[in-house]
């Protein structure tokens, strides 16, 4: 990156369109953030004082902003950016299973309530004669708690003079990806069932942390209980029939059967071989079977994850429906937020800039009818 020439098209076409262009395109991936000098950049914004910037929020930059921000105030902008894109960009390079198991809906609350509606609209045989009788609704809730999760990345004026890019950027990195395996671990403690007590329960039926998977699984919404929870260990395709088994032995508040559409396995590493050739193999994996036997389950999602293996153990596998059990409330999504300057921080510790990096939401179980888990032990 030739940094005098990035100073001289600064002074060609001016410190707005020079912002805009420099931040799009870091945006855009032309700017090879990888190769990245602060060192540099300040220089070609004319070396400005370290301590003498607005606010301005990270990763976003529009020609009002710039037009009306005096003087220098247009590198943190570029910095801003330049944060945002590598913390971004390592979370996004690892996206991880949690996200592909739950259905994220949006939320403005800490404790949210996830509404359902339990209905009474059994037929009913009519005499000739007799009114029809109208089918009553009672309503059902959830409860899932977000939680706010975040850290400080600090730009000292050591770090720019000395040109420590690459440190910064290492630790920005690995904030972001962080971020992503803590979310993950938030999503795989509701998924496991991991939390059975306190507001951060998996799954909080009524408001009421419940064990979410048992053999007698206790819905407060139904007068008995449903069997959720399976023993096989995972080898053969009649495995996923054991759990289908349960899956098809499901009724609803009214005790009438559900329609169980399964269509994903999850296991822990130690098991992934083993499910990537149960639903990626035509032929039957069971030894008895004669050659040519068509396996069913062929076409079904395989997901394997190291949080099942630390959560429970590598024998542990679940199957069903994931989305119609579990739901990620997402408060806001990952953030880079730039620290308002002037802050005591930036006095006490020669601090330029400084972002905080956060994201808020929350993960639970709206059901316990979608998803076996088996334990492994056979």
């Amino acid at each position: 990156m030739n940094y005098k020439r990035l100073g001289e098209l600064r002074t060609e076409v001016g410190d707005r369109r020079f912002a805009m262009q420099i931040t799009d395109d870091i945006r855009s991936g032309k700017f090879p953030v990888a190769e990245a000098s602060l060192k540099g950049l300040w220089e070609a914004c004319g070396s400005p004082h370290l301590t003498e910037w607005n606010d301005v929020e990270a990763g976003t930059i529009v020609e009002e902003n710039i037009a009306e921000a005096p003087g220098p105030s247009f590198f943190p902008t570029i910095t801003g950016s330049l944060i945002n894109k590598v913390v971004q960009d390592a979370y996004m390079l690892d996206p991880g299973v949690g996200m592909q198991v739950v259905q994220v809906i949006d939320s403005a609350q800490k404790d949210d309530t996830i509404v359902g509606v339990s209905a009474d609209d059994e037929l009913m045989e009519i005499e000739p004669g007799n009114p029809y009788p109208e089918g009553m609704m009672g309503e059902k809730y959830h409860k899932i708690r977000n939680r706010k999760w975040g850290r400080m990345i600090s730009l000292t004026e050591e770090t720019v003079k000395f040109d420590q890019t690459g440190q910064l950027a290492r630790r920005a990195a690995n904030i972001g990806s962080r971020a992503r395996s803590k979310q993950e671990e938030i999503i795989f403690d509701a998924v496991l069932g991991l939390v059975t007590t306190g507001a951060y329960a998996s799954w909080r039926p009524a408001g009421t942390a419940t064990t979410l998977y048992s053999d007698t699984s206790n819905d407060p919404y139904t007068s008995g209980t449903l069997d959720n929870n399976i023993t096989e260990t995972l080898a053969d395709e009649t495995d996923i029939d054991a759990a289908m088994v349960k899956l098809g032995a499901m009724t609803d508040e009214q005790g009438r059967y559900i329609a169980a559409n399964p269509d994903t396995l999850l296991v822990g590493v130690a098991l992934r071989a083993t499910a990537q050739k149960l639903v990626g193999s035509s032929a039957s994996l069971v030894s008895e079977k004669n050659a040519g036997v068509i396996n069913i389950w062929q076409g079904l999602t395989a997901h394997s994850s190291p949080w099942v293996d630390a959560g429970l153990s590598a024998l542990y596998w679940l199957f069903g429906e994931f989305k119609k059990q579990f739901v990620y409330t997402q408060v806001f999504p990952l953030q880079v937020r730039q620290m308002k300057a002037g802050a005591d921080a930036q006095f006490n510790r020669d601090v330029a800039l400084a972002w905080r990096v956060r994201f808020m939401g929350g993960c639970g179980a709206v059901s316990n009818r979608y998803v076996i888990r088996s334990t492994g032990a056979g």
